[in-house]
């Protein structure tokens, strides 16, 4: 902090000695063609002279507050830019720091793929080659295939042949019967969840002879730290020693049996949250997702299943027989406040010059004369709200630090304005909580201004009304 004054300090200094240096000289010389003018004049017409003097003398005493006035709203917006710039690279120095002051997300956008199922198959292949009647050496020297388990040597006729018998195994995909899986989203900040994550998934062995079956559950990917895990099967605990590939399981199943795998987790994630329905073009046969949430605006992105059933703050997806390659993908909009305090600080300057407007025009309303170093104060309070708002939002979160910034310019404005000018003090303490709501700040603003426009006609439809 002491760092971005010092460059503050010596900014403000390179402003006098640059810009206002070049504002002073054109102020010189202006004074001396206007004295020049004024000497001419005297030589001709003394009394005009004695009157012109007088009068720019009048001007010069009522206005040269108001003079100073605009060049310190100058000031601040040259300043609010500065403090704008430091506020970046103060960011960009906690993005590079090698240590936090407050909790990190151990997760991101989280992606949970659905499980399958595999169907251990059995394949045998027999093969026979014949050696010729030549042939008098040892078959077993031959190279053999590693899936060779029986081979056999037999005469026929004057001809060797030997025979080979394979044994393939391998697993071919089939379907869940049945997909369970509820979701609830607990939000900590606008993009920060705590997901609980609770599924049941059904599946049989459907062939007519025994067979191995083989669950896999992928674990979800870019979840960070996974709490409260569990992992049944037909409501026994499974131990999983390595679950680096994920949750695997294996039995041997009747025709027709039928196991149901439980699988239970929380974790911190971040952005957004998918579910992955299958990985390829493969029917499902029933499957239900719940979301649950403590926030209603969540979006789909674009390629996403939509809900079969959409109630505030609860979305249901049932799929029956259906054959699908999408995923449901869900988005939680957000605006970092980074963003939003870069665009606060781009309607500062403008907030600034309106403030001053708008004390002109109500003081002239009210019939209240509002002077030079009143309105000076009233616009020093608003760049002073500014600024204490982009140091408390490294402290506190952006609502909290907006709302003790401004509702302290707030009161410093209405000690200097004084009760008739209400309408002013509340318009510039509003205005910033505006960024609040992105995607409808234009509004909030449009609506805001009408609005002090309005009151503004009614007080002139009032002041011209004729007494009775």
């Amino acid at each position: 902090m002491i760092e971005h004054l010092e460059f503050v300090v010596h900014r403000l200094l390179e402003l006098i000695g640059g810009w206002m240096c070049a504002l002073a000289m054109t102020v010189v010389l202006s004074l001396a063609c206007l004295a020049f003018l004024l000497l001419n004049l005297y030589k001709f017409d003394r009394d005009s002279c004695r009157s012109a003097l007088y009068s720019l003398q009048t001007v010069g005493r009522r206005s040269w507050g108001w003079l100073l006035t605009a060049g310190l709203l100058l000031l601040q917006v040259y300043a609010l830019s500065e403090l704008h710039a430091g506020f970046q690279r103060r960011l960009l120095a906690q993005g590079k720091a090698r240590y936090v002051v407050g909790e990190e997300a151990g997760g991101g956008p989280t992606t949970q793929r659905a499980p399958k199922i595999s169907l251990l198959q059995v394949d045998s292949l027999s093969e026979e080659i014949n050696l010729g009647p030549d042939f008098d050496g040892d078959p077993s020297r031959l190279p053999l295939p590693t899936r060779e388990l029986k081979s056999e040597i037999s005469k026929r006729g004057k001809d060797t042949i030997w025979t080979r018998t394979y044994t393939q195994q391998r697993y071919v995909s089939s379907k869940l019967q049945g997909s369970d899986v509820n979701l609830k989203l607990d939000f900590k900040e606008a993009q920060l969840y705590r997901a609980d994550f609770q599924a049941s998934y059904t599946f049989a062995n459907p062939m007519e002879e025994p067979r191995t079956v083989h669950f896999s559950f992928p674990l979800p990917d870019n979840s960070g730290t996974l709490s409260g895990f569990r992992f049944r099967i037909n409501g026994k605990e499974v131990p999983t020693p390595d679950i680096e590939q994920g949750l695997e399981w294996e039995a041997v199943l009747q025709p027709g049996e039928k196991c149901v795998a439980e699988v239970g987790y929380q974790h911190t994630g971040a952005k957004s949250w998918s579910y992955d329905v299958t990985g390829r073009r493969e029917p499902i046969a029933d499957f239900h997702l719940k979301v649950q949430s403590d926030r209603s605006d969540i979006k789909f992105q674009r390629g996403s299943l939509f809900p079969s059933q959409s109630e505030p703050r609860r979305w249901e997806w049932d799929l029956k027989n259906q054959i699908t390659s999408q995923s449901i993908s869900l988005y939680f909009p957000y605006v970092a406040s980074e963003v939003i305090m870069a665009n606060l600080f781009v309607f500062g300057p403008l907030e600034m010059v309106t403030l001053m407007a708008l004390i002109l025009v109500w003081s002239y309303l009210r019939y209240r004369r509002v002077g030079p170093w009143r309105a000076a104060l009233a616009s020093l309070a608003s760049c002073g709200g500014y600024a204490l708002a982009s140091y408390l939002v490294g402290y506190l979160p952006l609502t909290l630090s907006l709302l003790l910034a401004f509702c302290l310019a707030g009161w410093l404005q209405w000690q200097t304005l004084g009760q008739s000018l209400w309408v002013v003090v509340l318009a510039a303490s509003i205005a910033p909580f505006a960024f609040l709501a992105p995607g409808h700040t234009g509004l909030m603003l449009t609506s805001l201004g009408l609005l002090v426009l309005t009151l503004a006609v009614r007080e002139t439809c009032r002041r011209e009304e004729p007494l009775p």
